[in-house]
Parts: structure tokens; sequence; C-alpha cells
């Protein structure tokens, strides 16, 4: 028997339900069970909840140095089999073009720098001496020089590959990219990047003095060697042509057309520099 917690009145054990008063009746063990279940889960949450957060992937900020250090070796195994089979393409990292281009370009700028810098400084010790004048000031040749000829000569490789790309894709069928196209051409002109290494080294001894002349020179023609180098390595693409639509003689003058009013308007830019250099000496003597 159990009694009415309402009425108390008897009633039977299995009763749900008051017969006297309708009280609804419930179980005590059942009602034990559903509070322990409850506080168990909830003992059971808290900790599951912690680990959730605790458990969260940290995002580390900054530059991911193996990652940095895989794509250098990577450029640089690419990059020696340019030197070693310019003609030879490797595929790579589509970043790989243009980062030979602007290699060479910083190269070749730094040795315009310093044979810039040597030749005015000898230029002005020799007025010096010759007319008993003093100093013309700072020498004016520095991070200005090196910027117009890096950004010239990357900006007139960039202009010359897009203009035999645009004629290859206009008279030929071809699937090849822009960013493919460039890897493909600094892979052929890859060896310029070593003979701009070789001319920096001997621009750092040029001067107005007979061996100073000669380095001058040799400079000059590693210089003219990466030009044609330049030149042959950037014309394949048109001897390559299949199914043209116009004979490839003619492709070839339209090309170096355009490639000469480029030349045209970097040698005008650079033309600039030189008459500022000369005004700035001849207006110390």
């Amino acid at each position: 028997m159990k009694t009415c917690p309402n009425c108390g009145a008897q009633l039977a054990l299995e009763a749900k339900f008051c017969t006297n008063c309708g009280t609804k009746l419930v179980d005590s063990v059942t009602e034990e069970k559903v509070v322990n279940s409850e506080v168990n889960a909830d003992k059971v949450t808290e900790p599951a909840k912690e680990t959730k957060v605790n458990d969260e992937p940290k995002v580390e900020a900054g530059i991911d140095k193996e990652q940095l250090k895989q794509a250098s070796l990577n450029y640089w195994s690419w990059l020696v089999s340019a030197f070693k089979h310019p003609f030879s393409v490797k595929p790579g990292s589509k970043w790989n073009g243009l980062v030979t281009l602007a290699l060479e370009g910083l190269v070749f700028g730094l040795s315009v720098l310093f044979i810039f810098r040597n030749i005015y400084a000898s230029t002005t010790s020799l007025f010096s001496q010759a007319f008993g004048v003093g100093s013309t000031g700072e020498n004016p040749i520095g991070l200005g020089t090196l910027l117009t000829f890096f950004l010239v000569t990357f900006l007139t490789s960039l202009a010359v590959s897009g203009i035999v790309y645009g004629n290859v894709k206009l008279f030929a069928s071809t699937d090849e990219t822009f960013g493919e196209f460039i890897n493909a051409t600094a892979h052929r002109t890859a060896p310029i990047l070593i003979m701009n290494v070789i001319g920096l080294l001997l621009s750092l001894t040029v001067s107005v003095t007979p061996t100073g002349v000669l380095m001058a020179s040799l400079a000059l023609l590693f210089c003219t060697v990466s030009l044609c180098i330049w030149n042959l390595g950037s014309i394949v693409p048109i001897y390559q042509m299949k199914n043209s639509r116009l004979d490839r003689l003619y492709v070839l003058l339209i090309v170096c057309f355009l490639n000469g009013i480029v030349y045209l308007i970097a040698y005008m830019a650079i033309s600039v520099h030189y008459v500022s250099y000369f005004e700035h000496l001849l207006g110390g003597i």
C-alpha cells in the first residue's frame, strides 16, 4: 500500500492516480533515477565542453618557414635545370618565370649603378686634378639609378614576352597561359642571370683608367651576350608555331616591329639619366 500525498488516502502500489482526490502519483524510484541521470549528464557535459574548447586547432600567425624553404629549394632546382638545359623547359611554380626576370633586372641594375658611380667618381677626380677645381659634391648616382634600370629591364622583358605571346595566340592555336609562357621564356633565357652576375663583378672595378676601361668593355660584352640570348630565347615560340594563319616570317616581322617600339621607349627612359648625369658633372666644373 502507498499513501496519497494530497489527501492521505490508502492506495494500491500500482496506482498512478489517487482514487479519492485524483492527484497524479509519481513513483519515488523513477523520480530518483531521473534526477540522478540529469545530474550525471551535467557532470559529463561540462568536461566535454572544456575538452572541445581545448582541442580547437591553434592557428599560428606569420610565414610558414618550412613551406618557404621548400619553395626556395624547388625554385633552385628549376633554375639549375634551366642553366644546364635551357631549351628543355621544366615545369615549375607559376612564379618561377617572374622571379627569374626580376632577379635578372635587379642584378643588371646593380651593375649599371656601380659602373656609373665609379665612372662619375673617377671623372670628377680627373677634372679636379686637371682644372684645379674642388669636388662637385655628393655622387648623384644612387638608388634612383638602380630602380630605373631594374624597372626598365623587368617591364621591357614582360612587354616583349606579351607581344610574342599575343601574336602566337592570334595566329596559331595554343592552350598555354601567359604565366606558363613567361616560365618557358625565362627557362630558355636563364643563362642571362649568369652573364649579369659576371657583369656585376666586373662593374666593381670600372674606372677612368686603362684597366678600368677594359673592365667596362668586358662588362659591356657580357651585356651584349645577354641581349642576344634574350632575343633568341624570346622569339623561339614563333618558330615553333604550328598551323599558323600567317607565315611565320611575317609574324616575326610584326613582333620585331612592336619590340622595336618597346625598346625605343626603354632607351628614351634611360637616356634621361645619362643627360642628367652629364649636366650635373659639367655644372660642377
